[in-house]
């Protein structure tokens, strides 16, 4: 193989290898838009100032919380997050799960122009009848899901759930109910007679 096909096959290997791996090293999620120090010193081709920034690494980019650690089965849970460089018209999906692992309640939350969220969650469901530990779940995104989690317990006695009586207007039209089908029977010969 001559020299000068060595060098093409080189280059062309070369330029694959760039074209295959930028687009890698180039996609920044909004999480990691670079700052505007950086963006400023590199379109001007002064690097002294780069070692200088620093990003803090323990950041969360989405809190959520709960106003107390443990309810009774007749209290209201005061719920609240914040979401740091929030995506664009996607809203916080919640969702709390009992002790057995059965979700018992679900939101979409929307955010407000400072990415604060908030809800009420009411205890006395009768979906939140078990004791112990549930957890709240919050994630904003589907591909690059931001999500974090908060437990709270409950406990006491749950509040019965009522059942439904028949009260005295029920009791009226099940007597009308009967007197008509007897009436109409009565008029139109109707009879409950057995076929041999």
């Amino acid at each position: 193989m001559s020299t000068h096909k060595e060098y093409a096959l080189i280059a062309i290997l070369a330029t694959a290898a760039i074209v295959g791996v930028g687009p890698a090293f180039g996609f920044c999620p909004p999480t990691c838009a670079p700052r505007a120090e950086y963006t400023a010193s590199m379109m001007t081709g002064n690097t002294s100032g780069l070692a200088s920034i620093e990003e803090p690494q323990n950041i969360i980019p989405l809190t959520v919380s709960t106003d107390k650690t443990t309810y009774d089965h007749n209290s209201v849970i005061m719920v609240s997050g914040h979401v740091i460089h929030p995506y664009p018209g996607q809203d916080v999906a919640l969702r709390v799960t009992s002790p057995e692992g059965n979700v018992v309640f679900a939101a979409q939350l929307a955010l407000d122009n400072n990415g604060n969220f908030n809800t009420k969650i009411n205890t006395s469901s009768p979906l939140m009848t078990e004791n112990g530990q549930y957890t709240l779940y919050v994630q904003q995104g589907n591909e690059q899901a931001r999500t974090n989690q908060v437990q709270f317990q409950l406990a006491g006695q749950a509040q019965p759930t009522p059942i439904p009586e028949f009260g005295p207007i029920a009791a009226l039209v099940f007597a009308i109910a009967i007197v008509s089908i007897v009436a109409v029977s009565a008029k139109t010969g109707l009879g409950f007679k057995p076929k041999y």
